[in-house]
């Protein structure tokens, strides 16, 4: 019974795998709900290594098609909660080799833009892999579990692992972000830390990577080391030092844990590799220091105990669906909220625009009213006598000083053609130039009102202004020929006008000779000279 369940076991993860990595991101999505609620709490015990790192082939691109950052960090905090809330901490620590096993095979692989995402991952299983030591109060055995899977899959990896050209890239990464996992659940016993900094000890001895004795070196030590520093410094001026800061834990942890005598230790050791005995030394002689600042300050700092720290529990699949459930009746209710808005909007913009349409009508209306009254106006100001042309164009007002002025301009005609002599003309009234067309019928009102003015005063007065209203006409004068135009005394005021002489015409100006007429008339003397010269030849 027991082997038929194990073969199912590797049977439906081997199903779930290929689900996971399916080009239809709905599918990965069931597939990965599935795997997390239903099948790892039920057979995970009962999945061997092999199924394991099946299971994570498929994860590995469920995790690589994933895009978005929101919906990335959702699925690595997913996937890493299989490690801190497992059946047991064996099953845990089995999914954490799993997952650190398949990350080193294809980390080679991940390209530039993938990796972040791939750090995020990391970093995600590191901290639920710290929370599930915390949740078993850090127990020997489980301690020395995780830190095993750690040591063997990414500081310190197998022969063959090596052999194969696998990267180490991700140990790097682990040796970086180690510290900054583990600051949430510390502070933590004497015998807890030195069984978590075991594999960067043991780095610093066998390891002959440069770049890994470096990252361990730089990301571990270093921070602990500085960290220190600066609790010492602080505690010296007396300032208060924030409760769960990383200067009061990891600083405890550089003060009071004796990592002076453990590099002392390891640098005396014939297995150590030559390579690295500086770099230990160098570390022992900064930690002695500032173990030596502390005894000479006489200031006593409490060794840290450890606290339990309490591990979030991922929902249950009904309570997922719950929350889905609620999430989107608080969307729809938020859509229906919103579209209402909207429309209360619309509607209050249509009442706004009617307005203003009113009010625009309104305005338009007073303004035809007004502008009808001032065309009645105008209309009733014209005179009578004014005759329009019939295309609606204002007329000439014929009157007897127009016709008697016409009649004079036709008689001069008539003396300078010769057909009739000078002094038969049948009038002598004065040839005045009369406004033809007016601008507007205000004008025309005007002018009738003059000539109704004149009429009243003396005779004279006419001509002067009707030769006034000619002149405010400006272009739309009667235009007369230039011997017709009155000179002299004939527009000033008070004095009668004279009879009309004409004016005599000016003589153009002879045109200039062209340069060639004058060259063809008085050729030069070399011409000449060429001239005579071609006469004696022939």
């Amino acid at each position: 019974m027991a082997a038929a369940a194990t073969a199912d076991a590797a049977a439906e993860a081997t199903a779930i795998a290929r689900r996971l990595a399916s080009c239809n991101t709905g599918t990965r999505e069931r597939a990965v709900r599935y795997l997390l609620s239903d099948f790892l709490p039920a057979s995970a015990a009962r999945l061997s290594a092999t199924d394991l790192l099946k299971l994570w082939k498929g994860l590995f691109f469920c995790f690589w098609h994933a895009d978005k950052p929101l919906y990335q960090n959702s699925v690595a905090t997913r996937l890493a909660s299989a490690v801190s809330a497992p059946p047991s901490p064996a099953d845990g620590a089995a999914f954490l080799a799993a997952c650190l096993t398949t990350l080193r095979r294809e980390w080679a692989h991940i390209d530039v833009h993938r990796l972040d995402k791939f750090y995020l991952l990391n970093r995600r299983f590191l901290h639920h892999a710290f929370l599930l030591l915390s949740a078993n109060s850090f127990a020997p055995d489980v301690t020395s579990q995780v830190v095993s899977v750690l040591s063997d899959k990414a500081l310190l990896p197998e022969a063959d692992n090596v052999a194969a050209g696998t990267s180490r890239g991700l140990g790097y990464h682990v040796a970086e972000a180690f510290l900054d996992e583990l600051l949430p659940v510390l502070p933590v016993s004497l015998e807890t830390v030195d069984a978590l900094l075991a594999p960067f000890f043991t780095v610093l001895e066998k390891s002959t990577d440069r770049v890994m004795v470096s990252k361990v070196k730089a990301g571990v030590f270093e921070r602990l080391l500085e960290s220190g520093s600066r609790l010492l410094e602080m505690v010296k001026k007396g300032e208060e030092v924030e409760k769960g800061s990383a200067e009061e834990k990891l600083g405890k942890i550089g003060l009071l844990f004796g990592l002076s005598k453990r590099f002392l230790d390891i640098g005396a050791k014939a297995e150590t590799v030559q390579s690295n005995r500086k770099v230990v030394f160098g570390l022992r002689d900064a930690f002695v220091k500032i173990e030596k600042g502390l005894q000479l300050s006489g200031l006593g700092i409490t060794v840290p105990k450890f606290e339990a720290t309490e591990v979030p529990v991922p929902p249950n699949a009904g309570e997922e669906k719950a929350q889905k459930k609620k999430k989107k009746a608080k969307k729809a209710a938020l859509a229906a909220g919103e579209m209402e808005e909207a429309k209360d909007l619309k509607r209050e913009k249509k009442v706004k625009k009617d307005k203003k349409e009113k009010k625009e009508k309104k305005k338009k209306r007073k303004v035809e009213v007004v502008d009808e009254g001032n065309t009645t106006e105008k209309s009733t100001d014209a005179p009578v006598d004014d005759q329009q042309m019939g295309d609606g164009t204002d007329g000439i007002t014929f009157d007897e000083t127009l016709k008697s002025n016409l009649q004079k301009q036709f008689e001069m005609a008539a003396v300078e053609a010769g057909m009739a002599k000078e002094g038969s003309s049948s009038s002598a009234l004065p040839v005045t130039p009369v406004s033809g067309k007016m601008a507007t019928k205000r004008k025309r009102s005007k002018s009738a009102d003059k000539m109704s003015e004149a009429s009243d005063g003396h005779d004279g007065s006419e001509g002067n202004i009707l030769a006034q209203d000619g002149e405010k006409s400006g272009k739309r004068c009667l235009r007369l020929p230039p011997s017709a135009t009155p000179r002299g005394s004939a527009l000033k005021k008070g004095v009668l006008p004279g009879p009309i002489t004409p004016t005599p015409l000016k003589k153009a100006k002879p045109k200039a000779k062209s340069a060639k007429k004058v060259l063809k008339k008085q050729p030069s003397s070399a011409v000449k000279r060429l001239r005579k010269l071609q006469s004696f030849s022939a």
